[in-house]
């Protein structure tokens, strides 16, 4: 359906589906009817392969290279702004957000819009990060705590059906030193040509890929114990109420 996604960006996508079983057990529990997926890229194509029930799927992006060639006739690709949809209110009965958020600088209105065209009973499902690393730079602005996605549900007129941690403090760990690799190497995506390296960098690098080496597997050993103040993700599914309110 797809072309386009760079390689190391699909490998990361694919360890995410991997270790994220209880986002698909959300999307199978929740999603149905008219979905949205608002800043999905071709993620469509992995709900299909974990057999997620929809009617009418529409994937939504602001960026023309990310649209999927589709011939699916259940799918649908259109381009638009997440923040301003353009879209009749109370239209879909699913709105999808999977990490998206961190990489708009204003978020508040995309959960805003996202409550708007829910229909009323409708459920919304986002995977919003809260340790994330630097990644598709220059479009990576923030991440969110369990206290913001909160306020932002309220603020949306969505009532929160699940606000569960994905992964905490080690795992959380683990990933840093993961992405450590891929920011040493300035892989595209991870790192911005105005950071500078100091010499103490160049010197001490032999023994940071050793630390990082024997420490991420020790990181998820310790993470099947994990402390979820410090989570990946956050996966949360909100509720547009029916009636007023």
């Amino acid at each position: 359906m797809m072309t386009g996604k760079p390689f190391l960006t699909q490998l990361l996508y694919r360890a995410r589906n991997l270790r994220y079983a209880d986002m698909f057990d959300a999307l199978r529990a929740y999603c149905k009817g008219e979905v949205l997926d608002v800043g999905g890229w071709d993620f469509v194509e992995t709900a299909l392969r974990q057999g997620i029930d929809f009617d009418h799927w529409v994937t939504l992006e602001r960026t023309v290279g990310r649209l999927p060639a589709t011939s699916d006739a259940p799918v649908s690709v259109v381009y638009g702004d997440g923040c301003a949809l353009g879209i009749a209110s109370n239209r879909f009965d699913t709105v999808i957000n999977i990490q998206v958020l961190e990489h708009v600088f204003e978020p508040i209105p995309m959960v805003e819009e996202i409550g708007r065209v829910l229909r009323p009973g409708g459920h919304a499902i986002f995977l919003i990060p809260q340790t994330s690393t630097m990644h598709l730079a220059p479009h990576f602005h923030q991440n969110f705590s369990r206290f913001w996605i909160q306020k932002a549900m309220e603020r949306a007129g969505l009532e929160l059906v699940q606000l569960r941690p994905l992964g905490g403090i080690w795992s959380s760990m683990a990933s840093h030193l993961v992405y450590f690799f891929l920011q040493a190497a300035r892989a595209d995506g991870m790192s911005d040509k105005g950071i500078r390296r100091n010499r103490l960098f160049w010197a001490l690098l032999p023994f940071q890929v050793l630390y990082a080496a024997v420490n991420i597997p020790i990181c998820m050993l310790l993470s099947l114990g994990d402390l979820q103040e410090e989570p990946n993700n956050h996966l949360v599914v909100a509720k547009k109420p029916v009636g007023p309110g």
